[in-house]
């Protein structure tokens, strides 16, 4: 499902909205009410599902939204919306970029066999394509995204042509040393297997899809079921780890079971549902009809929360951590 379903999802949805144009509104909403917000108040089950984590993340929780808010404020006031939008369209880029990384490290530490390979030249293989599809975009001369104004680096088409001709190279030298390592018997399935499916969301999202909309669309439901799911296993290892573990709600519905997995994606839908809810109707509240300051309002709060939220996956979900290795049952030492 972490590998295969999410590519499916995410490929299925760009599909319809290529075909069907007037159903990305409708798309884009269901994204960000089942996916999208879920995804962001789910890091929250990482970072305070528990009295320790509290204690342990306790600036990130508290101190860092205000610091995160202060800092979109003056950057709209001092430059307006663009630019929040703009460093909003690459930060969100580098950051789908490092949650790939991410993911597939532990499924490369995970492996009996790993692929022997040059890290260097494995990391520039991870990157080669998301590098690609972000120069296109450029090349493309876009200055609007998700029908906000956007500012892109003004780049010659040579470039992204390049950056592709180097990424084939790179994907190439990597097949051929999977399959030599299928000869073997030691391929290292998962890690293939959620590569692939790296490759191919990136190259769609930002390369094949020429609407920027549509291809972003693609990438971010990837992106937001992927880290649902994988943040749903996460707890579920952890809490098993724990000594009455089942005395925490967030724990009981962390574990396998049609009706504890129900719960555990209920409550987190419900939690996303009324939080959201409630600062939308805020906004307008708060606006009163000013369709000028409920777009700002909107921008400075939504992306106040996905900066909050970029910040805070930098910082735990590291795979060199020590509890990291342990919950996820990590044997090799971690690069």
């Amino acid at each position: 499902m972490l590998i295969f379903g999410v590519l499916t999802i995410a490929l299925t949805s760009g599909l319809i909205v290529t075909l069907y144009p007037i159903l990305f509104v409708v798309v884009f909403l269901l994204d960000l009410w089942l996916l999208g917000y879920h995804h962001v108040i789910s890091t929250f089950t990482k970072l305070a599902g528990t009295k320790s984590d509290r204690a342990e993340n306790s600036f990130l929780i508290y101190q860092l939204p205000i610091l995160v808010l202060a800092g979109v404020i003056g950057l709209y006031l001092a430059f307006g919306i663009w630019s929040v939008v703009t460093i909003y369209f690459f930060w969100q880029w580098y950051h789908y970029t490092r949650q790939s990384y991410g993911i597939a490290t532990f499924y490369r530490k995970k492996a009996q066999n790993p692929v022997p390979e040059n890290k260097h030249i494995a990391l520039a293989t991870l990157w080669c394509v998301p590098i690609w599809g972000v120069l296109n975009r450029c090349a493309e001369g876009w200055d609007k995204f998700l029908f906000l104004p956007v500012w892109m680096p003004p780049i010659p088409g040579w470039i992204p042509m390049i950056a592709g001709i180097i990424s084939v190279g790179l994907i190439a030298y990597w097949a051929v040393n999977v399959l030599r390592a299928s000869t073997k018997g030691t391929i290292p399935l998962g890690h293939t297997m959620f590569m692939i499916s790296h490759f191919t969301v990136f190259y769609v999202g930002y390369v094949l899809t020429k609407e920027i909309n549509t291809g972003w669309l693609v990438a971010n439901i990837w992106h937001n079921a992927q880290y649902v799911l994988f943040v749903w296993l996460y707890n579920r290892r952890r809490f098993t780890k724990m000594e009455g573990y089942e005395k925490n709600w967030l724990a009981w519905a962390s574990q396998p079971g049609p009706m504890r997995v129900l719960a555990y994606f209920a409550g987190c839908l419900a939690l996303t549902t009324i939080f959201y809810g409630v600062l939308t109707v805020g906004i307008r509240w708060f606006a009163a009809g000013n369709k000028e300051l409920i777009l700002a309002l909107f921008v400075v709060s939504f992306q106040t929360l996905n900066f909050h939220h970029y910040v805070v996956d930098s910082k735990i979900w590291k795979a060199r951590k020590k509890q990291h290795q342990v919950v996820m049952e990590i044997k090799q030492p971690a690069a």
